[in-house]
């Protein structure tokens, strides 16, 4: 019965289903790219053909609503998104589909950015990689590529989209390869196009990689960041506060100068070389500007957008010269930014009489105002930092005094507006004096064996905690006046605002051994929350105000640098005590082997008698020593007084008389 059932079974002939397209092959994981609509070899007329068109444009308009009511979900499903837009594309091609579906499409054929962070990096964390990344690049791909066969082109914001899956995933590869493309089409790149190649910039250099290769990858991540910068430098692309952050990200892991003074230029318009001078490219594209088109007014709307420099900004430039060990450019920047020159603009003779040996230099050709900046405590911290790191022992005395000076100017003001001001009009303090500041001199003077800075930072010391006891006591009194007056009302108590009163540099562990001041190498916070978010979201820079005046707070502060800076002031009085003896120790020696010593009083070495030598630095006679040593100590009852195990003095390790030394041996030239 079968077999007379297939044998009856007979199928028509070709020419009388022309109209019906043939089948198309799906694979398993719905990633085909768009099938164009097969051509009719039938003979049938043309008016045949046209009364057969209204049912297929009735199927195609009905499958275009449905995947665009799907498209209308918020959180649809990216598969079926995906299973429908191929089924679509199979049924009739890519040239009869509507721009907005392959839009919607791109958009919603993968998860969202931060949903693909969120999942990776769980991931990563249990020892997994995400695999799924290849898939979602060629849908995006066959979706670019569908848009330019139905004879439209990809806008710019397609293009964001696709950037957004690679920024969350660290795929920088593909991100610069997008940036090319986009470029090649004649698309102009926003400073989000910018931001979000650099985002995947930085995000890679926090993903696992093997040890022998990460210098490979850093150098190639950091030679893409270099050209990013120029590509915006050429195009004045204006600078955002995210994309300036995440370029220091990735340039500090390098410390590449190149990259750091094209930021520099682009973002804050300094030159590094001549930081109280507009950059030389600003006076390049002045002078082309013709006659008519040379106002202020044009010029500017030619010229790059500045961010502002503030104390952020010149506190990690600070810290980036600092680590790339400049320290002769990081002094000139701290003192332009915070003593700027007046303009040479208001004395032209002097430029007049420069012209004739030096060449034309005139700064008028480039609207520009140097930055002024007040410098606070972290600015000194980076620099007295760096400087001990460089052993300068004279810029660490130098910058640490202009700190002191800056302090108590600023407390003198303080105090005055506290008597005449009410609470609401006073502004909170910039700089204090803390125990990072001083360590740091103390340090260099300790790593030098510098007795008399060690001596000198110690009397500052002193002085510093003295003044900050004064300081407690007058706010003190001053708090309670406010309250009898009715001034001040006292804030519910909180230890957060306390902790996060002091900025500290150390960030915590990084990816590498370099680590920027205000960010981790690499961090992941600051960057998650602002993967989906919109490029009018937020604003090109973060504005610097001035924080309202906590009287309860700045107390509270005074309190805790008064306990770190008391610590310190018996910390470096045992320091002292320890550097003498071991130089009244080194010298001794010299003097019981009969050689010379150098002797302040009469500017040269010369051999001096041991009875000499004991008298000038207090040495005791090894009777006295060994009394005074055994009255001090307490007496275990298996030793008696006179055994001889008892420690005494010698004449090579002769100990010190901590009360007054009579001299503070200097050795100029010894080994």
């Amino acid at each position: 019965m079968a077999h007379r059932c297939v044998r009856k079974f007979r199928l028509a002939a070709a020419s009388s289903y022309s109209h019906v397209r043939p089948f198309h092959h799906t694979t398993a994981r719905l990633d085909a790219l768009a099938v164009p609509v097969a051509e009719s070899s039938s003979t049938a007329s043309g008016s045949t053909l046209t009364s057969r068109e209204k049912p297929l444009n009735t199927q195609l308009g009905r499958k275009i609503a449905e995947i665009r009511s799907l498209l209308s979900i918020k959180r649809p499903s990216p598969h079926r998104v995906w299973a429908s837009y191929v089924e679509l594309l199979q049924f009739n091609g890519s040239r009869g589909i509507p721009r907005d579906v392959h839009q919607g499409v791109l958009r919603k054929c993968a998860p969202p950015a931060a949903h693909l962070r969120a999942i990776s990096a769980k991931l990563l964390g249990e020892g997994r990689r995400f695999k799924d990344q290849l898939l979602y690049e060629s849908r995006y791909r066959d979706v670019i590529r569908n848009i330019r066969a139905s004879g439209e082109a990809p806008a710019l914001e397609d293009y964001h989209c696709v950037l957004e899956q690679f920024a969350a995933l660290g795929n920088h590869q593909s991100a610069m390869m997008v940036l090319d493309e986009i470029a090649q089409v004649g698309l102009v790149a926003e400073p989000e196009t910018y931001g979000l190649c650099l985002r995947a910039l930085s995000h890679r250099l926090t993903l696992p990689v093997w040890h022998l290769n990460r210098p490979i990858l850093v150098e190639d991540i950091t030679n893409h960041c270099v050209r990013i910068l120029r590509d915006m430098g050429v195009s004045n692309v204006a600078y955002t506060s995210d994309n300036v952050d995440l370029a220091f990200r990735i340039l500090k892991e390098t410390l590449n100068m190149e990259g750091f003074t094209a930021l520099m230029k682009g973002a804050y318009g300094i030159d590094l070389a001549y930081p109280d001078r507009s950059p030389l490219e600003f006076w390049e594209k002045k002078e082309s500007e013709p006659a008519e088109d040379s106002d202020e007014e044009s010029l500017a709307s030619r010229l790059p957008t500045r961010m502002p420099f503030t104390s952020s900004a010149l506190n990690t430039a600070l810290d980036y010269l600092g680590r790339a060990g400049s320290v002769s450019k990081m002094i000139q920047l701290f003192e332009v930014a915070t003593n700027p020159l007046p303009s040479s603009t208001s004395n032209p003779v002097f430029n007049d009489e420069d012209e004739d040996d030096f060449g034309y230099s005139n700064p008028q050709v480039a609207p520009y105002s140097p930055p002024h900046i007040r410098p606070n405590t972290t600015t000194f911290h980076v620099m007295l930092r760096h400087l001990h790191k460089s052993r300068d022992e004279v810029l660490a005395r130098h910058y640490l005094l202009v700190a002191l000076e800056m302090e108590r100017d600023q407390n003198r003001s303080l105090r005055e507006f506290t008597r005449i001001k009410p609470p609401s009009e006073i502004h909170a303090p910039r700089l204090a004096i803390t125990r990072n500041l001083l360590l740091s001199a103390a340090s260099v003077a300790n790593d030098n064996k510098d007795v008399e800075l060690l001596r000198w930072v110690l009397n500052k010391t002193r002085k510093v905690a003295r003044r900050k006891r004064w300081d407690l006591q007058h706010y003190a009194q001053v708090r309670a006046r406010w309250l009898d007056e009715g001034l001040y009302q006292p804030p519910a108590p909180s230890e957060a605002a306390l902790e996060g009163a002091e900025e500290a540099l150390p960030l915590g562990p990084s990816s590498s051994r370099f680590s920027s001041f205000f960010s981790p190498s690499s961090s992941l916070a600051g960057v998650t929350g602002t993967l989906a978010s919109d490029s009018n979201s937020h604003t090109p820079w973060r504005s610097e105000e001035p924080r309202p005046f906590d009287i309860d707070l700045h107390m509270n502060i005074i309190r805790r640098d008064l306990d770190k800076v008391a610590a310190l002031e018996t910390r470096l009085e045992d320091v002292l005590a320890r550097t003498v003896q071991r130089i009244k120790e080194r010298l001794g020696r010299r003097v019981w082997k009969g050689k010379n010593v150098y002797l302040r009083d009469i500017e040269r070495r010369m051999p001096v008698s041991k009875e000499f030598w004991r008298q000038r630095v207090n040495f005791r006679p090894r009777s006295e020593v060994g009394a005074h040593t055994a009255a001090s100590m307490p007496k275990p009852q298996h030793l008696r007084p006179h055994d001889s195990r008892l420690p005494t003095a010698a004449p090579h390790s002769p100990p010190e008389g901590p009360s007054s030394p009579a001299l503070s041996p200097q050795t100029p030239g010894e080994s």
